[in-house]
């Protein structure tokens, strides 16, 4: 199984610290990162465009089925995960107009409540490898 790509705001604090604790939790190497306005996005996103780049949100890529994101994107990276972060896929079980909007009044919020870096930060040397 190819890793799924996971897209996301690379100034962003709270943004950073999921794809920290992400780098730790996937003991299975399954996720790969890189930051929405990276030099590797933009190549990826003219060969694989698509309209979800409009919404503020995370993005996922999974060679087998496309491109996810808000709630969709963190419940493809739960699946990947597996294990005891399955017990979050419950959540599933709502609307996903509900979790979308949970999702998007986080991230609205996000640089108000946790701030902004001026640069997206450089990964731990051991997780090097996770970003492209």
């Amino acid at each position: 199984m190819k890793p799924l790509i996971l897209f996301y705001d690379g100034p962003c604090v709270l943004c950073n610290y999921w794809i920290r604790k992400l780098c730790h939790w996937d003991k299975k190497d399954q996720l790969r990162f890189t930051s929405l306005d990276s030099e590797y996005a933009n190549d990826f996103f003219k060969n694989h465009p698509t309209p979800l780049l409009e919404k503020d949100a995370i993005l996922s890529w999974d060679s087998e089925t496309g491109y996810s994101s808000e709630a969709e994107a963190l419940f493809s990276i739960l699946k990947r995960l597996k294990g005891i972060w399955n017990v979050f896929l419950v959540l599933r079980l709502f609307p996903l107009s509900w979790t979308n909007g949970l999702y998007r009044f986080i991230a609205r919020n996000r640089y108000k409540w946790f701030g902004k870096y001026e640069q997206c930060p450089i990964p731990e040397k051991r997780f090097q490898h996770k970003f492209i």
